[in-house]
Parts: C-alpha cells; structure tokens; sequence
C-alpha cells in the first residue's frame, strides 16, 4: 500500500472490497553529479568480428556489441569506449585498464536466405591492456531472441571479474500501468527494454513484490470483486490466492529467507501489519493500535521491519523488530511520509516525503541521521522507490513529464535515466533480486 499514490487510486485501493507498446529510447537527466571518475575502471569494447553468417551474423553482433557497453556504462562501475583503437591519453580521455574483444559465426548460408534458425556462436574475450593478457574467455549459442540476454550475461561476468560487484544485467522491474480501475503488471529488463504484460485481467493490480528468488511475484487485485493479496508465478504465468479478508489486503513484502510476507491487513477494523506465510496463514499481528499502520518493509536480515503509520497524527515511519516490539520512529520532517524500503546492505532506507504539496524521494539511514531529498521541485512528485540488489540504483514514479513514468537513480553518481515510455501511468514499482 501506498499512502502516496495518485488520490483517484487511493479511493480505489482503500474503498471496501467492490467490483471492480514501450518506446525504446532512454533519457538520462542529471543533477548534481559528482566526480566519480576515479571510481570507475575503464574499458575498450571493441566492435565484435562477424567470422561468418552474413547479415543475421552482422545485426547480431551490433545489438550484442551496444547491449554489453550499455550495462558497463548503467552499473556506473566502469567508463567505455569503442573504436579499433583507443583515443590518446590525457585528461579527459581513457587510459584502458581493459579491453572486450568479440567474435560472431553463423551458419555459411544466411538464415536470412535459408530461412532456418540456427544459434550463432559468439566468443568473448576480456583481456588486460596494454598488456593483452587473457583474463576470460566466455562462449555462448544464442537463438535469435537471446542476443540480448547474452550481452546481459558477459557483462555480468565482467563487471564480477573486473570490480568484484555483482552485475545487475538480468534482472527486472515490476510495475503496474494503466488508469482507472484497470491496471495490468508489467515486467521490463533493468534497462527498460523487453516490456511485457504479465496480467490481464480487467480490474485493478498493484503493489507488486518479487519473492527472494524471483520465482513468484506477490500483489493486490481486485480478482473476483474482492481485494486480496495474490501471487503470480513467474515461469508458468499461473495465479493464485494467498489471502483475501474482509477490508484492506495491500502492502506484502517478502522476508529475505522467502518463508513469510508482510501485509496490511484491516480484519480487525483499521489497517494492521501482520506476518503471514505463503499460502495466507496469519502467523502473528505486529502492530495494535487506533492508527493505520500501512507499507511494511523488512529489513535485509529480516529481523526488523519500517513501516508508515498516523498514530501521532501524520504519517511517519517507524521500526520495530520482527515481534513488533522495540519499536522506534525513524521520521520527523515531511508533512507525511510513506513507501519505505531498505537498501539491500542495510545502511540506507528509501521513502517518500511530501513537502510543501510536492512529494520527493529521501534517503536516510537506519538511525535517522544524514537525511537526503534527491528529486527537486521540478520533479513535481515522485513515487515508491524501490532498491536494486546492488544497492547502487534506485527505481522510482515520478509525474515529471506530467504522467507518472518510472526513473532509475544512480546513488553515487547522482543521475537519473528515465525508464519507461507511453501514455498511461506507470506505478509501484519493484525491482527484482
């Protein structure tokens, strides 16, 4: 649940239960950027060598080419360049620590003409420079609708290789889009490409969350008239029910161990947070009060948990512990303040704050100290951020454009690409592990 989604939603989301093509270009706006460069390692990727295969071999090797330095430059770990050979040293050009060398063979007739679909061989290389020492070597057989998938793959080898950072190249955001009471989930690759529809269903989906490893993706809906918490599984596209009370069933978030989730629950008259398991068995309720107690978030040991709730009359943030005792308020600022998740190492929590009629994205720390607005005014309002597992980037909704669209923030960099495209608004979105 999001106390901050556009009001016409609200109404929707906290009404007793009722009946109820991207564009591929990105944008990328900064602010504020800081001199990172002496962070970053610098690579040559050179244009990959096509042995053979005609022009299926060809328009292979330029997706995977612009693929893989698109994920070095996104994981902000690394400077890229491309050419034969590197532009000459100085004080704004690159001194290669690195250099990616490819190759791309097809069958000799090109599937083009034969009209038979045969997977590609492509090679890589990743060697040191000057030096041209052998580092890895890494060979892959894509069909034709994993060329993409391919590039995400090396360069997460290369980015573990090479930083000792995990790679986030395969991995996906969940949102939902639409207006009204008809909003379908939809899953798109971290760098916003491969857009699909994963719901289809007439009603209102929202709030999704992805289980620890990522086979299922639990959300609220409004299937069959009733609102209930439901879980998609992500490889056969089935759905099931996991709970449905009577009232409110929003807000569920998976513990980090994939046994339990966090819900917001109002069988007892005003939303609660409980825990329950998999299959909608109430294990225990955290909170009781006379305040609405929404957005649960655990902590990445999952032994606390943030949560928003009114009960010293604005909404603010608290953490207690998995008992739901030792509770504490996290929040001061901000005439309300919701959406709370902790970043994967835990010295971060994300939320959003309004401020003057205008709602932004903070950063603070656990223990409320070095608090950070990183969207401006001119942001208009911004939405349900929701953390990468390298706890660099950040997914957001934000109205900037004058429709809520998601945007990605690199949080040492400080700079932000715009991810998704179209018409309707895109909301609550959720990173996968």
């Amino acid at each position: 649940m999001r106390l901050l989604l556009p009001a016409a939603l609200v109404l929707l989301v906290l009404a007793v239960p009722v009946s109820s093509p991207a564009q591929r270009a990105q944008t990328e706006i900064t602010a504020g950027i800081t001199s990172t460069a002496y962070l970053k390692t610098d690579v040559l990727v050179r244009p990959s060598d096509v042995l053979s295969g005609g022009q299926t071999a060809a328009g292979a090797a330029d997706v995977i080419d612009r693929v893989l330095a698109n994920d070095l430059v996104f994981s902000g770990l690394c400077r890229v360049g491309d050419g034969i050979m590197p532009a000459p040293a100085g004080q704004d050009s690159f001194r290669f620590d690195w250099t990616i060398e490819g190759t791309v063979e097809g069958p000799l007739r090109d599937a083009a003409q034969t009209g038979e679909e045969v997977p590609l061989t492509v090679d890589f290389n990743l060697l040191t420079y000057p030096g041209r020492q052998l580092v890895m070597n890494k060979r892959y057989r894509p069909h034709a609708d994993q060329y993409r998938t391919t590039a995400h793959h090396f360069a997460n080898e290369v980015l573990a290789m090479i930083t000792g950072e995990p790679g986030i190249c395969l991995t996906r955001i969940v949102f939902s889009r639409g207006t009204g009471d008809r909003r379908d989930l939809y899953v798109v690759d971290y760098d916003g490409e491969g857009l699909l529809r994963v719901t289809a269903n007439r009603t209102l989906n929202l709030c999704p969350d992805w289980s620890p490893d990522n086979t299922q993706i639990a959300f609220t809906s409004y299937r069959g008239g009733q609102q209930g918490l439901f879980s998609l599984d992500t490889a056969s596209g089935q759905v099931r029910q996991i709970i449905a009370q009577e009232g409110l069933n929003l807000g569920a978030d998976w513990r980090p161990d994939g046994k339990e989730l966090l819900i917001s629950l109002s069988r007892s008259g005003n939303p609660e947070i409980y825990r329950i398991d998999p299959v909608g068995n109430i294990i225990k309720r955290l909170t009781v009060s006379s305040a609405i107690e929404i957005s649960p978030n655990w902590a990445p040991g999952g032994r606390e948990l943030v949560f928003t709730s009114d009960r010293t009359g604005t909404p603010q943030l608290y953490i207690v512990d998995d008992s739901g005792v030792g509770g504490r308020r996290l929040t001061f600022e901000g005439q309300y303040n919701d959406s709370a998740v902790w970043s994967p190492n835990g010295d971060r929590i994300a939320y959003a704050t309004r401020e003057h009629d205008v709602t932004g994205i903070v950063l603070v720390k656990p223990t409320g100290e070095d608090r950070r607005v990183i969207t401006g005014d001119h942001w208009r309002n911004c939405e349900d951020p929701s953390w990468a597992p390298d706890g660099r980037h950040l997914v957001f909704a934000s109205d900037r454009t004058g429709v809520f669209k998601l945007y990605v923030y690199d949080v040492v960099d400080e700079s932000f690409r715009q991810l998704t495209f179209g018409d309707d608004p895109d909301i609550t979105p959720a990173w996968s592990h």
